[in-house]
């Protein structure tokens, strides 16, 4: 018989998450952008600021992303990876799914385990005509058991983007 893991089921529910992204077909090519994040570290109990760069897609409607993030605990995150968004239908509506690897700085923050660390964001917004985006996310950050012990850290956060075009 084969068992499956609490963490392991989640991992491959991002996945599918990710592969069905994939698969979606965007109402419009997505623009370049700079998002600004005010957030709260759960575990922790800090606030952060988060900045994302996403820049021209290069893969379907995949996007690269810079992130960096600073937090009053003084622990920093620094990382790139990509970001794909879904946009059903003209509501304005999207969701948004990023995934980064990127280095941490603990700072008095909790204890990650070691300073590579990766970034899972899942965005709910609303775009305006203008093409600016407001609305709210959560994070998950860990070091994919790179590390022991692999505590993780969510941060949730309200956000708004402005398009760089």
């Amino acid at each position: 018989m084969i068992q499956i893991a609490g963490k392991d089921i989640l991992t491959i529910f991002r996945l599918l998450f990710v592969a069905l992204f994939c698969l979606a077909k965007p109402v419009y090519a997505e623009t370049p952008r700079l998002i600004g994040s005010l957030g709260h570290q759960g575990s922790v109990d800090d606030p952060e600021l988060y900045l994302r760069y996403l820049g021209q897609p290069y893969f379907r409607s995949l996007q690269p992303v810079l992130g960096l993030s600073l937090a009053a605990n003084g622990s920093a995150w620094l990382g790139a990876g990509s970001a794909l968004a879904w946009r059903p239908g003209d509501s304005g509506l999207f969701l948004r799914v990023t995934s980064m690897a990127g280095l941490q700085r603990m700072g008095t923050g909790r204890e990650l385990g070691g300073p590579i660390q990766f970034r899972t964001a899942l965005d709910f917004g609303i775009a305006r005509p203008s093409g600016a985006e407001f609305g709210f996310g959560a994070d998950h950050r860990s070091s994919a058991r790179i590390y022991r012990p692999n505590p993780g850290l969510d941060t949730l956060y309200l956000f708004a983007s402005m398009p760089l075009k």
